[in-house]
């Protein structure tokens, strides 16, 4: 007969076990990086191998197809904001935005969507925080050439 003397750490054991599995298990669509490995396109898109990825949460101006010189400026500002929080992060974890049957999600672009993690922050609250960034979850998106001239 099983006494109660080895129920009690047996069942600790089984919630300690299970608990450390669920904190180290790999998440769904995440993987780690090296600055190396990432091209910045903008502050809000990065390519990594033949992968273009839209970063989640977040809208920063465009350097490409600016609307004025601005936009084009701030959009440097925060491409460059972003290459250099890449460069010094010691830890870089990328994570995918999964659909529900698992399989990446994509833009109407056709990029991948997925959070960048520097040091286990999200750089979408940094570059928000440090005003390169606006929140962004979809629609319609301000302008960024309020109160200059377009070029």
């Amino acid at each position: 007969m099983i006494t109660r003397t080895y129920i009690i750490p047996a069942a600790l054991t089984l919630i300690l076990a299970f608990s450390l599995y669920q904190m180290l298990k790999p998440e769904p669509g995440a993987m780690q990086l090296l600055a190396a490995d990432i091209y910045v396109v903008d502050g809000d898109t990065i390519r990594v191998g033949d992968d273009s990825i839209r970063l989640d949460g977040f809208n920063t101006p465009e350097t490409r197809f600016a609307a004025c010189e601005r936009e084009r400026a701030m959009g440097i500002a925060a491409r460059d904001r972003l290459q250099d929080l890449l460069n010094t992060a010691s830890e870089i974890r990328m994570v995918l935005t999964l659909t529900r049957s698992g399989t990446p999600a994509r833009d109407k672009y056709r990029r991948l969507i997925g959070r960048l993690l520097l040091n286990g922050q999200d750089v979408a609250d940094v570059l928000i925080t440090e005003g390169y960034a606006e929140p962004y979850t979809g629609g319609q998106r301000r302008s960024w050439c309020q109160g200059s001239e377009t070029s």
